[in-house]
């Protein structure tokens, strides 16, 4: 018999098409720029909704062992001189007790089955209810939130008991803001039912109600799993474990920018006073920075004061609220461009920041940071914005001057170490350039 021939060369692989254009414009900023924009196109921005500053309690470390109404008085009082748009109580408004408190004997899940009215408020803490405080807050211009853990015992089972509390705290005191914890997924069933609990409350409040995810522990959806939900609450940072530094927040912040919207990015800034000796001989120590730049390290996106606003001290209150103003007469305009880190990557030591930039490309903002470090000087690249005319530039706040010369690179001087500045750039545009300018952006 014979052999069957052997097999011949294979045959030429068919010719490759031809490489497909780009999903985006703008070369490599234009990525993120399209990240962001996917994102914004699940949950739009709405001014009287995101961006907002809020304040919480738990920052200081004081648990639930301050929570009342008296407290609540003062927290108000003192966040609306701040110039905080929210108020949030954490763990401690609600008549059940948690594993948190400071009182032994709590839960961390099977909230209704250790007491049916777990998400009333405290009786002692609040003989009242809540109420007054909301309306304290709304006469000085303050909005309230809470903190909420959903039930995740059997995989959320009693979603729909959870839903109906959030609703009702939301129609009956007008509480918009509620920090979502305590999250325990452990199956798929469970990521499901906390997915419905979302929706029928977002449904059902016309998407007013806001969640912020902590994402700081266990196993929780937040930067890709639950995008048109709310803002992510990044971290859990503080002075008392000597874990908070401002350079880390900023660096977590320009890291993720690339690939979060910072608008969705809940990131905190502390009461640098506390705990100064820990920080012994820190040159990064939060002592080191003034109140503003820690407020800025965080403005670009949704800013959280980590702490009691009551306790601050005046000279900090000041000057934080100073720069507050300034960044709610433009926060809209910053949140409505797309936001992009610019610079080296913090480090403490590096010069560094963000821009954000306006969808017709003719306007900007821009906040850089020098760091510890002896370049008085700063050369930073300025994304996608119109060379079609003349740029002009208004500094805001901070120290220092910025200007932005023809080939398209911010320069600024920032006089001291640990400094920072915002300014807003606007091009005029030339008439003769015009027809070009629209044909680039078609």
């Amino acid at each position: 018999a014979r052999r069957p021939p052997r097999p011949g060369p294979p045959a030429p692989a068919p010719p490759r098409p031809p490489r497909a254009g780009r999903a985006y414009p703008g070369g490599g900023l234009g990525c993120p720029a399209a990240r962001h924009t996917y994102q914004r196109a699940l949950r739009a921005y709405a001014p009287d909704r995101d961006g907002m500053l809020l304040s919480n309690t738990w920052g200081d470390r004081s648990q639930d062992g301050r929570v009342n109404h008296a407290f609540l008085r003062q927290e108000v009082a003192a966040a609306a001189k701040l110039g905080v748009d929210v108020v949030q109580i954490d763990d401690g408004w609600q008549r059940g007790r948690t594993a948190n408190s400071v009182n032994k004997g709590g839960v961390w899940e099977g909230f209704y089955q250790a007491d049916p009215d777990f998400w009333t408020p405290h009786p002692q803490r609040f003989p009242q209810g809540l109420a007054p405080l909301v309306e304290d807050a709304k006469e000085q211009g303050l909005r309230f939130g809470l903190w909420f853990a959903p039930d995740s015992t059997d995989d959320f089972a009693r979603w729909e008991q959870d839903a109906a509390t959030i609703l009702h705290l939301h129609r009956s005191l007008s509480i918009d803001y509620f920090k979502i914890d305590g999250v325990k997924l452990r199956t798929k069933r469970g990521e499901r039912n906390l997915r419905r609990f979302y929706d029928r409350v977002l449904a059902e409040s016309a998407g007013r109600v806001v969640f912020d995810h902590d994402v700081t522990a266990e196993v929780r959806p937040g930067y890709f799993g639950c995008i048109d939900v709310g803002p992510i609450f990044v971290e859990n940072r503080y002075t008392d474990w000597h874990r908070y530094w401002p350079h880390a927040t900023l660096r977590n912040l320009w890291k993720l920018a690339r690939y979060i919207e910072p608008l969705r990015l809940r990131m905190e800034f502390l009461n640098h006073t506390r705990n100064v000796p820990l920080y012994a001989g820190d040159a990064l120590a939060p002592a080191a920075y003034s109140p503003a730049y820690l407020f800025a390290t965080v403005m670009f996106a949704s800013p959280l004061g980590w702490f009691e606003a009551s306790h601050l001290p005046d000279t900090y209150k000041n000057e934080a609220a100073s720069l507050v103003r300034v960044w709610k007469a433009h926060r809209q305009e910053i949140f409505s461009g797309c936001i992009f880190p610019i610079g080296e990557p913090p480090d403490g030591t590096a010069w560094t920041g963000f821009v954000s930039v306006a969808a017709d490309r003719a306007s900007a903002y821009a906040l850089l940071f020098r760091e510890r470090n002896d370049r008085a000087h700063g050369f930073l690249d300025m994304p996608l914005l119109s060379d079609a005319g003349e740029r002009e530039v208004e500094i805001l706040a901070g120290d220092g001057s910025l200007s932005l010369p023809e080939n398209g690179r911010l320069t600024a001087t920032i006089p001291d170490m640990r400094g920072f500045l915002f300014a807003q750039i606007t091009v005029s545009r030339r008439e003769e350039a015009d027809e070009g300018f629209q044909e680039r952006q078609i």
